[in-house]
This record gives C-alpha cells, sequence and structure tokens, in this order.
C-alpha cells in the first residue's frame, strides 16, 4: 500500500513522534506500507510544495492508495488552520482519505478552543466530509467538531501514545528530565514586559528544578527545539547541576527520555511520549492541547494549571512524589487507559482499512 501522509514537518521534535505513531499503528495493520511524507501547510520544511492543493491531489491519485492527514493541532486557527487546502480540487481526490489524530488549539490558558472563521469551518467540514476515516485525539476536539456539526468522528487518541505502549517503569533509575515549555511562553516579551502568567510556570519550573536537585537527583534538561534553548539558559542558571540537551533525531529524543525516573513536561507530546514509553511525568497543563489530554486519561492529579497561587508548590510536590516511587497503583491505572484507548485505535483503524480493501476490490 502507498501512503501519502500530510502533516506539520516542522522543527519542533515533537511532530515527529506523531508521524512515526501514525506509521506504525498502519503498519501494524499493512506491514508492507510505503510511505511518503508531504507538508500540509507552510510551517514546514518546505514553503513552496505543500498542503492538499490541485497539483498535490493530482499526484495522489496517480500514486496513492491511502492519503493520511495528522495529527497535531491541525484544527487550531481563526483565518487559516493547520490544513492548507484547495477546497473545489479536494472533490477530484480518487484515494481514500485518513484523518489521524487531529486535535484543537488554543491560546495560553484559554478556556475554549480557538474560534473559526467561517470559511475555516466550511473547509474542516468539507474535509471530514471527504474522509473515509476521521478520528480525533482528545474528548476537547471531539465536542468541538460536534459542536460544527461534523458527524462520524471517532476518539482514538493521539497515535504517538503508542509509539511504545510500554509497561510502567518501576526501577526508580535516572534522572528527572524537564522538558521545556516552547519559546512563546517565556515570561518577557518583545518589549520588555513581564507577564505573570507565564512568570509563574516558568518560576515555578525553576523552583521545582531547584528542590529536586536539593534531594539529590540529578535533573536534565530537555528541549524539542532549538528556540526554547534561550529559555532553557534562564533556568539553567538555577541549578547546581543539570545539563540541558536539544535531541537532533527522534531516535536520540527516545533514549533522553528513556534513561529518566521521571518527566516534568512543559510540553505535550513530551507528556504523551513519556506516557508510551511508561515514564510518570507531571504536565504543566497550559491550553486546549494539554486540557483535551488531561481529560481524555483522567490525568487531572498530574497536570496542575499554572495561574492559581501556589501552582510552584502543588508542581514540586508532584514531582517528588513520583521521584521517590509513589502512586505507583494510580500510574498502573493510567498505564490500563492507555492500553485500552490502544485497543480502541485499532480497532476503528482495522475496519476503515478492510473497509477501503473492500472498496477498492
Amino acid at each position: 500500500m502507498r501512503i501519502h501522509h500530510f502533516y506539520p514537518k516542522t522543527i519542533n521534535i515533537g511532530d515527529s513522534f506523531v508521524s512515526l505513531g501514525i506509521r506504525r499503528m498502519i503498519r501494524q495493520v499493512c506491514p508492507q506500507a510505503e510511505f511518503q511524507s508531504f507538508n500540509v501547510n507552510a510551517r514546514g520544511d518546505d514553503r513552496l510544495d505543500y498542503g492538499l492543493t490541485a497539483s498535490s491531489i493530482e499526484r495522489a491519485n496517480r500514486e496513492a492508495d491511502l492519503v493520511i492527514v495528522g495529527g497535531s493541532n491541525l484544527y487550531e486557527g481563526r483565518q487559516t488552520w493547520g490544513v492548507s487546502l484547495e477546497a473545489e480540487a479536494l472533490e477530484r481526490l480518487r484515494p481514500p482519505l485518513f484523518l489521524m489524530g487531529i486535535g484543537v488549539g488554543s491560546g495560553f490558558l484559554a478556556s475554549r478552543p480557538t474560534r473559526p472563521s467561517l470559511r475555516v469551518r466550511q473547509e474542516i467540514v468539507a474535509l471530514n466530509r471527504k474522509a473515509y476515516h476521521s478520528t480525533v485525539r482528545d474528548v476537547s476536539t471531539l465536542e468541538w467538531l460536534e459542536n460544527l456539526g461534523v458527524k462520524g468522528v471517532h476518539l482514538a487518541g493521539d497515535p504517538a501514545t503508542f509509539l511504545f505502549s510500554s509497561r510502567l517503569q518501576t526501577e526508580g533509575k535516572g534522572y528527572v528530565a524537564l522538558v521545556m515549555p516552547p519559546r512563546r511562553y517565556c515570561p518577557v516579551g518583545t518589549r520588555g514586559r513581564l507577564d505573570y502568567r507565564r512568570w509563574i510556570m516558568t518560576n515555578g519550573l525553576a523552583f521545582t528544578a531547584r528542590a529536586i536537585s536539593r534531594r539529590g537527583y540529578e535533573v536534565r534538561i530537555l528541549c524539542n527545539d532549538h528556540r526554547d534553548e534561550g529559555l532553557a539558559r534562564w533556568l539553567i542558571p538555577t541549578l547546581p547541576s543539570g545539563d540541558c540537551v536539544l535531541p537532533a533525531t527522534p531516535e536520540e529524543y527516545f533514549r533522553c527520555l528513556s534513561e529518566s525516573r521521571a518527566v516534568v513536561a512543559g510540553r505535550l507530546h513530551s507528556a504523551i511520549l513519556s506516557y508510551s514509553m511508561g515514564i510518570p511525568f507531571v504536565l504543566i497543563d497550559v491550553d486546549m492541547r494539554t486540557r483535551g489530554f488531561v481529560r481524555t486519561y483522567d490525568l487531572e492529579a498530574w497536570a496542575p494549571r499554572p495561574h492559581f497561587l501556589g501552582f510552584r508548590a502543588r508542581l514540586t510536590n508532584r514531582v517528588l512524589e513520583l521521584v521517590e516511587g509513589g502512586h505507583r497503583q494510580e500510574w498502573q491505572a493510567l498505564i490500563r487507559r492507555r492500553d485500552e484507548m490502544e485497543g480502541r485505535a485499532m480497532t476503528l483503524l482495522m475496519h476503515a482499512v478492510e473497509g477501503t480493501l473492500q472498496r477498492g476490490g
């Protein structure tokens, strides 16, 4: 099976996790599947050839047996959204279209997803109507699409959640990985103004890192792309010890995370990857992307929001409880929820692939 996969091919390594998760899922059903990757929008590594355009659809009609769009927060946007789409050309697409693991997004600490313009809403509805198989990564996205009038969409989790599906890690060895939040969450803006809500979050991270280090545990800081390093440099001087790592490849990132005993996640896909590896984590809940993940797996106890007084104490206490081996039964139950979602996702995918083969055969 020849597959054209459209996703955000950005410098943020988290987008690669989702792409690899989709490939793993597809190859469990079709082991000989061959993938060609394309940019789904202009934010990727090709500013000329991207999106579901007339030319890319003609190419898919000639070369592909299946077209996949996903995952990431492609449903986010007001005037533009995550999929560059020529709606009229979409009707000419002949291979089956799968939408996999897509989510909504929002601004910092927003209580609802970004509200799309009428044109964006129409394009999202049209893309789902064309899709033979459409899944979302979290319950917030499912509710949002239902409010748009989109039907036939299923909850199946983020594909990166199923990259490893490891059992809960209980050895109690290794360092504490602190994953930096995106550079856009730096508390000092370009005009030198302090954003108090962002300061609460970054101050809490620095406080937690110092507390862990004082307990004698090694702290290692991970960045998901080079733009996060400036924020990391601001945090690192507060640590008596610790490294800052910018993994060059997904495989290097996997290795770094696998050597940790617990993860403090300032990014959604670092928490998702930790979940897949069976490594306990605390996720900073900052927007609708993180909120959707938290709601889907009942992770409220492990996802403090940085807009209340006492945030840094709650964050530190939760992390220290994990580092010192607490709450193992609770995390065993959370791992079972992950595995149940994977079973659901794979059942939906197998039925969809079987349906496309019957239709084509």
